[in-house]
């Protein structure tokens, strides 16, 4: 692989676009085969034990993730789970927003 010092890369691409576009090459290759490696199986072995396509394995959080396999295996295992608790995302009192509810009286 080509290798370009950070400090370098505009110089060189103002100078040495060629040269750039072998090291953008040469990147691309590098950064595909470590996803080859290590990402990708990763991926569809997750896919495979949570009920998700892979493109929302990718992104979801890990907690959200953990949460979805906890309900699998709770549903296997005829396990009640109680409803997830949502917040309202603002309050408003007369048509105003309230930016805190902390009491001041």
């Amino acid at each position: 692989p080509v290798e370009v010092d950070p400090e370098d890369m505009v110089r060189f691409a103002m100078e040495k676009p060629a040269y750039m576009a072998q090291y953008s090459v040469s990147d691309a290759v590098a950064t595909f085969y470590l996803y080859e490696k290590y990402v990708h199986m990763f991926i569809f072995s997750l896919a495979t034990i949570i009920p998700m396509n892979p493109e929302d394995v990718l992104r979801k959080g890990s907690g959200t993730l953990c949460e979805t396999l906890l309900m699998v295996q709770a549903t296997q295992k005829a396990i009640i789970c109680p409803n997830k608790q949502v917040e309202p995302h603002a309050k408003f009192h007369n048509g105003h927003l309230i930016a805190s509810e902390a009491y001041i009286g």
